[in-house]
């Protein structure tokens, strides 16, 4: 415990129920009608609780021109949750490789007519990240941060800084594990920008 609770180094910077009794004759035709009439109503209130996602999320992870930050914002939780244990598995190997899917999945790539950074960019950042934290950090160190990172869940995401500037929109959030303190916490950053087309395609992703 003691040694969790050292600092760790940083390497680089960066629904009611109702019962209705049926009488018989017409009282009983009249609470019929009514109990069909509140199974409809449960169904519509039900229904609007299911909201289309915001996020789309089988490739590319985007959104449309018009969108809620705070509905983006929170659909976001659960990739960081997936990230920060990815990240966690990298300290403690070195190994890149399911970062990289990650990123040739769902970030955008470069193309002669966007100004994005690009894939590889994203993934060579990732690696210079990895290998700052491992130099600075011993073997045991590591181990044990590591996994402490991948007992992450979504609820204990927090979200750090939102902004929506001109044709982008930022979103940070940060996740600190037990036992650790304030050298301990990660930040995930996303990037995204907007497309002629209107819609959002992430950019970047990366640790702090």
């Amino acid at each position: 415990m003691r040694q969790q609770r050292k600092k760790l180094k940083k390497g680089i910077i960066m629904s009611t129920l109702i019962a209705c009794s049926l009488l018989v004759g017409s009282i009983g035709a009249g609470a019929e009608a009514n109990a069909a009439t509140n199974k409809a109503q449960l169904t519509t209130k039900s229904t609007k609780v299911t909201q289309a996602a915001t996020v789309s999320k089988k490739g590319v992870l985007t959104f449309p021109k018009k969108f809620s930050m705070k509905k983006v914002t929170s659909e976001l939780k659960p990739e960081v949750a997936k990230l920060v244990k990815i990240y966690g598995n990298s300290l403690n190997t070195g190994k890149t490789s399911s970062f990289n899917s990650y990123v040739n999945k769902h970030v955008a790539e470069h193309t002669k007519t966007n100004y994005l950074l690009g894939r590889k960019y994203v993934r060579d950042n990732y690696s210079k990240k990895v290998k700052g934290m491992r130099k600075a950090n011993s073997k045991k160190t590591l181990s044990i941060y590591s996994k402490a990172l991948k007992k992450v869940t979504t609820s204990q995401v927090k979200v750090n800084n939102t902004y929506k500037g001109k044709s982008f929109a930022t979103f940070s959030y940060n996740f600190r594990p037990k036992n650790f303190d304030a050298y301990g916490e990660v930040t995930v950053y996303f990037k995204f920008n907007q497309l002629k087309n209107g819609k959002y395609v992430l950019e970047h992703v990366y640790f702090i």
